[in-house]
């Protein structure tokens, strides 16, 4: 999975580099209020824009890396088709809840496509925009680790190996 590797790896970059901005823009309007009592209006605003998309691509980042908390007392104990059963079952509802995710993050798109934030200017949709495609990604992930499971090309405890199993050992 070449491509998987090369999204992760490209939203690793972008993680870090929206996470240096962030402390970059909060540490500069600290000094300056502190040291001459002004500061960068804009960064307001853009902090929480870096903040969401942040937050958004860190979201998917922990998808792929299966950095995610899971509960996997029960799963842990089923036979291999019970696993399988839970991967389509449990895997059907992070579909729908990443298609709600898309759908709804368009559709608020869409509404504020003519606003912008009054002081930085930037249309209003751009973080639902950064929604839909985390929407679409994290879809994405999960269909294509359930099809590698349930066609017998993965184990179905992939699918549940999360951040737990690594602190564990």
């Amino acid at each position: 999975m070449p491509v998987l590797r090369l999204a992760e790896k490209l939203l690793e970059a972008l993680v870090a580099a929206l996470l240096f901005a962030l402390v970059a823009m909060v540490f500069v309007n600290v000094m300056l209020r502190f040291f001459m009592n002004s500061g960068i209006v804009v960064t307001e605003e853009l902090s929480r824009i870096v903040l969401s998309i942040l937050i958004l691509s860190g979201a998917v980042l922990a998808l792929i890396q299966q950095r995610h908390i899971a509960m996997t007392l029960v799963v842990d104990r089923l036979p291999k088709g019970g696993k399988k059963a839970i991967v389509a079952l449990t895997g059907a509802i992070m579909l729908y809840g990443n298609y709600l995710l898309a759908k709804g993050a368009w559709m608020q798109a869409t509404l504020n496509f003519s606003s912008s934030y009054p002081i930085s200017g930037l249309p209003m949709a751009t973080i639902y925009i950064v929604a839909t495609l985390a929407g679409a990604a994290l879809a994405l992930v999960v269909a294509v680790r359930m099809v590698l499971i349930l066609s017998g090309r993965m184990e179905p405890e992939t699918f549940f190996q999360a951040a737990s199993a690594d602190i564990a050992e």
